[in-house]
């Protein structure tokens, strides 16, 4: 299996996801055959090591398929995201955990990685206790990966501990407007045991050899984030162009007659290529470096994350036109121009996409040092 194999496998399993947009509305969760579709294309291996039966993609190939997928359903493609992006994590726990944890090397995972649980204890075995918010995916996880504090001395450290979904308690609070599929409901973890191998930090040493854990973690992970929103915008556009083509009506007579709607298109359009195409260009030169052995720089990491933010707010803004341009109909619940505007604003909401950062990543772009942990340590 390879990366063309997936965007292959991916693409035959589309038909069934577009089948059950409504059902993934209404139950707020994927069903069973699409999360089984999914795993059967080979897209949890795509960041994965070598070493266990995994893909270890370019960051930008796996943009592609979450991307294709995003422009069927948000919900889909973020708990793809988190699924196989999760995985990327294998490369930094102890090989042991990691040969424990991804055994299978088509289960995803999921994660939740602020710092809100508490682990205590040495010796080989820890205890974990918390209480975490938006665990997207965690309905169709085995694993999951939990921000913590690892108690003990006088500098507790932030770790990530990986448990089995089956051990919390899992509480039915995501109630979105968007998103609605993602199953991102508040866990719970009372006294859980947690062996040592089963934790990572994000500075941690990986053991894998390959360029994937030659890049800062977030390079990898934001970029993913932001690849949902513009599956989901650019697939309300196309939306758009084959209502136009097909003769469809918005607000005042035939959409295509409408010469400020189809400016209007066509700047949205173009605005969302150069914002996803901005982003894959840091991401691409990210992966040529760690291709060659060379570091990515402070700049180079700012400017990643400061295209991932700018392709989320496009995302928002292309998808809003798109909704507009539908007219009436749009209105409607189960349209879905209106479910990919409410996806991409759910999406925005996500903690790293919040414009607080842009103001450190800025002076990092400008040259300055700036320390900004864990983007900029």
């Amino acid at each position: 299996m390879d990366v063309p194999d997936v965007r292959r496998a991916v693409e035959a399993a589309l038909p069934l996801v577009q089948d059950r947009i409504e059902e993934i509305d209404r139950v707020r969760r994927l069903p069973d055959e699409v999360v089984d579709a999914l795993r059967r294309t080979g897209l949890n291996r795509l960041l994965l090591p070598t070493a266990l039966n995994g893909l270890q993609a370019p960051v930008a190939e796996v943009m592609d398929v979450l991307e294709r997928i995003a422009t069927v359903d948000g919900s889909t493609a973020w708990c793809a995201m988190i699924g196989a992006g999760s995985n990327v994590l294998a490369g930094y726990l102890p090989e042991s955990g990691a040969r424990k944890v991804f055994a299978d090397p088509d289960q995803a995972s999921a994660s939740m990685f602020a710092p809100v649980g508490r682990l205590v204890g040495d010796g080989g075995r820890q205890r974990l206790s918390g209480h975490w918010p938006f665990a997207s995916n965690v309905l169709h996880s085995a694993w999951i990966a939990l921000g913590t504090v690892a108690a003990g001395g006088d500098d507790p450290t932030v770790r990530i501990a990986f448990v089995e979904t089956s051990a919390l308690r899992i509480e039915n609070t995501w109630e979105s407007s968007g998103l609605r599929g993602t199953g991102s409901h508040d866990v719970t973890a009372t006294d859980l045991p947690v062996d040592d191998d089963h934790t990572c930090t994000f500075g941690d040493r990986p053991w894998p050899e390959g360029a994937l854990w030659r890049l800062p973690l977030h390079t990898v992970v934001i970029p993913l984030l932001a690849s949902v929103p513009l599956g989901v915008a650019r697939g309300a556009l196309d939306e758009i162009a084959r209502q136009a083509g097909e003769g469809r009506t918005a607000r005042r007579g035939q959409l295509v007659d409408d010469p400020i709607a189809m400016d209007e298109f066509a700047i949205a359009d173009t605005r969302l290529r150069a914002a996803r195409a901005a982003l894959r260009e840091a991401v691409t030169e990210a992966h040529e470096g760690a291709e060659r052995h060379q570091g990515v720089d402070r700049h180079l990491c700012a400017r990643i994350f400061l295209a991932a933010l700018h392709a989320s707010d496009v995302s928002v803004e292309a998808s809003s036109i798109a909704h507009q341009l539908g007219g009436g109909a749009a209105a409607y619940r189960g349209n879905p121009l209106l479910r990919a505007l409410d996806d991409v604003h759910a999406a925005r909401q996500h903690l790293l996409f919040a414009h607080k950062h842009r103001s450190e990543l800025a002076k990092a772009m400008a040259g300055l040092e700036v320390h900004y942990p864990p983007f900029l340590p």
